[in-house]
């Protein structure tokens, strides 16, 4: 899963700076015990034609993924501008925090995994620069801690 959470932020980050913003980039597992994950994404920009959406970020996040982390994978679901609930609030609410870095004492293996109050969902990881940024930190410091052995 981490892989996938990894990589999937990364690929997102391209995209952003190709189309702009998300308010929305996060896996989420319905199932304390689940091993796949969904990707809900929510943007302004999104193309209206779902069909014309999805065909665009199939091809630049999930096209790039390989068996490992498909494994974890289960579906990729997107809101556009005119989409709202409480539901979608609530991930942009904990996107924001996560930006903020109001969840870094969380890290989990370089992954946040926010336990959910929400009905529909069990688990959040926000996606995002900061998981970006963390790990590649955490691998330079890694680096650095073989090359004094």
């Amino acid at each position: 899963m981490r892989n996938l959470a990894l990589k999937l932020a990364k690929h997102l980050d391209i995209v952003e700076r190709e189309c702009g913003p998300f308010k929305v980039k996060c896996l989420v597992c319905k199932e304390p015990n689940d091993s796949f994950w969904d990707l809900i994404l929510w943007a302004d920009w999104f193309d209206p034609n779902e069909r014309v959406r999805l065909g665009y970020l199939v091809k630049k996040l999930i096209k790039p993924l390989g068996d490992e982390e498909l494994m974890h994978f289960s579906a990729m679901i997107t809101f556009g501008a005119n989409d709202d609930s409480p539901f979608l609030r609530s991930l942009a609410n904990i996107q924001r925090k996560f930006d903020q870095g109001v969840y870094d004492a969380n890290w989990h293996d370089e992954v946040v995994q926010i336990r959910s109050t929400m009905p529909q969902v069990a688990f959040i990881v926000p996606l995002g620069s900061r998981l970006i940024e963390n790990t590649e930190a955490s691998s330079e410091a890694m680096a650095e801690l073989a090359e004094t052995r």
